[in-house]
């Protein structure tokens, strides 16, 4: 009779650590496709469509025309690591000093995460607005192309963020911790 094998403490994690998913991008496993680790799980995310990268392009250039000394604290397409097992990637980030190390953003790290929501609005504005609260990122900008406005989160507490206000595209947008604003 065959006996069980015995259990290892590792058997009951059934996900991935962003430590070992880190180690799987490095080695080539996600070259052919965007990917993000959600509690230990990884997703695929949908390609960029359409003007997706020529609006990340213009908030990324308005914000460093804006901020001149930026260097080094701005950042486009950078991963957060929300947790052990959670890590994704956003469209831009400001930050609060120079960073110059390869590795991910942690959250207290962070001024402003901004997402460029071409067709990922739903899951911007609820599900990465949520994780982004509750991991304490002072604020998040939801830029919707396809109604032409941003959408401005701010002051996060208790998982979600209690500072919302929706700014049409061609107002002016004040960049947290700063003087500057931008207008998309």
């Amino acid at each position: 009779m065959n006996e069980p094998l015995p259990r290892f403490a590792t058997e009951s994690r059934t996900g991935f650590t962003a430590a070992e998913f880190l180690r799987m991008g490095e080695l080539g496993a996600f070259d052919d496709m965007k990917v993000e680790l959600i509690a230990g799980e990884i997703q695929r995310m949908t390609p960029p469509m359409g003007g997706h990268s020529g609006r990340q392009a213009s908030i990324i250039g308005q914000l460093w025309a804006a901020l001149p000394d930026a260097a080094g604290r701005l950042h486009g397409e950078v991963g957060i690591a929300i947790d052990a097992e959670t890590l994704v990637g956003c469209d831009a980030a400001l930050l609060v000093d120079t960073m110059t190390e390869r590795r991910p953003l942690r959250p207290d790290e962070i001024v402003l995460v901004i997402e460029v929501a071409e067709t990922t609005a739903a899951r911007d504005l609820e599900f990465k607005r949520r994780l982004y609260a509750g991991a304490g990122i002072a604020n998040y900008w939801v830029v919707d192309g396809a109604r032409g406005v941003t959408h401005v989160f701010g002051r996060p507490a208790d998982g979600e963020y209690m500072a919302v206000a929706v700014v049409p595209f061609g107002q002016p947008l004040a960049v947290p911790g700063t003087d500057a604003a931008i207008t998309l």
